[in-house]
């Protein structure tokens, strides 16, 4: 177990999305270029302490107004991409993953006005009749992020479900062939 001493508390970066995205890209651009001997992932703070150019550190909206963007991608449970005209695309992380939403589901934003603003709500819908939608989740903030980088994380987060596949598969090939006792 980690464990870890006491520090002051530090003031919350508003541009922590883009450094992520840009870790995420740099330690899968990492990972795939340098061969490995193990199965180790990668560690947070070798991700971390990979430097950034200054372009990095963008500084996130709180609202995006509804001519902004066209449509919005589901990444994951706690990833929107709101994509809008010539490419231009924003990150909101949500602050707590949103339990049920899933990439193919339907998103439902409720807004006040013609705009759609961090702490908004939004539920995911199933395309089918049969599933219930998932419970009510909030927006964070939307950070802006180039193609280069969603590719990135689109491929960082397929390689962590390639690992956790692997690694399953392997479990129970284990289990299933060691003797019974």
């Amino acid at each position: 177990m980690l464990e870890r001493s006491w520090q002051p508390r530090r003031r919350r970066s508003h541009r922590w999305p883009v450094v992520v995205a840009g870790a995420l890209a740099a330690g899968a651009v990492a990972a795939a270029a340098a061969p490995t001997d193990d199965d180790a992932p990668l560690a947070v703070e070798d991700i971390l302490n990979q430097p950034l150019d200054n372009a990095a550190y963008v500084k996130p909206s709180r609202c995006l107004s509804a001519a902004q963007y066209q449509r919005v991608e589901i990444v994951s449970d706690r990833l929107l991409v709101f994509h809008g005209r010539g490419g231009k695309a924003w990150l909101n992380v949500l602050p707590l993953r949103c339990a049920g939403l899933r990439t193919d589901s339907m998103l439902s934003i409720e807004r006040r006005d013609f705009r759609v603003c961090a702490r908004d709500r939004v539920r995911g819908a199933s395309r089918s009749i049969a599933q219930m939608p998932t419970i009510i989740c909030v927006l964070g903030e939307f950070q802006p992020v180039t193609q280069g980088n969603l590719e990135a994380m689109r491929d960082a987060l397929a390689a962590r479900q390639r690992t956790a596949t692997v690694r399953h598969t392997v479990r129970s090939a284990e289990h299933s062939s060691s003797p019974s006792r």
